[in-house]
């Protein structure tokens, strides 16, 4: 899968996940069409379904030790308030990636790219509950960082229904 396939999914993948969570106020079930779905080259049973893959990340999200990260996620909101688009997206990608590390440290998954896939899915939702004015700005922060760092590496992994569901 060509890395710009992956990028349009991630996007898509992101709509959904900044959604509105079921039990939040206003939400309501979402169902992805089926006409939507993008094949990834693999078997015709290998497709693409954003609602699904969201649903996981919320899952994987949720698996972080809040004690250790619970201060690194409120200091990211604190300062995220302050900032600008730019300095937004710097300050994420700092705050995942040191979320990462503490997440390998506390005896997590080992693999770097999953932690920084689990630590961006947590901050994000995390952002968005707590400052939801900022809710735009996370997912543009989110986003870019998951197309710079994490891209390649999940083509190597055959796509995002590949990497979501481990």
């Amino acid at each position: 899968m060509a890395p710009k396939d992956i990028e349009n999914q991630t996007a898509l993948i992101l709509d959904e996940l900044f959604e509105l969570s079921d039990g939040e106020a206003g939400a309501t079930p979402r169902v992805f069409s089926g006409s939507g779905l993008v094949s990834d080259g693999g078997d015709d049973d290998d497709s693409f379904d954003p609602v699904i893959i969201a649903d996981q990340l919320r899952n994987i999200a949720d698996q972080y030790n809040k004690d250790v990260l619970q201060p690194l996620m409120d200091q990211f909101v604190g300062q995220a308030r302050a900032a600008a688009g730019d300095q937004l997206a710097a300050m994420f990608s700092q705050t995942v990636d040191t979320l990462s590390k503490n997440w390998v440290s506390q005896g997590g998954d080992v693999r770097q790219e999953m932690c920084a896939l689990k630590a961006a899915t947590a901050l994000g939702l995390y952002a968005r509950r707590k400052c939801p004015e900022l809710t735009a700005s996370v997912r543009n922060a989110m986003a870019q960082f998951l197309n710079s760092r994490l891209t390649g590496w999940i083509t190597q992994q055959g796509g995002w229904g590949q990497v979501a569901s481990e």
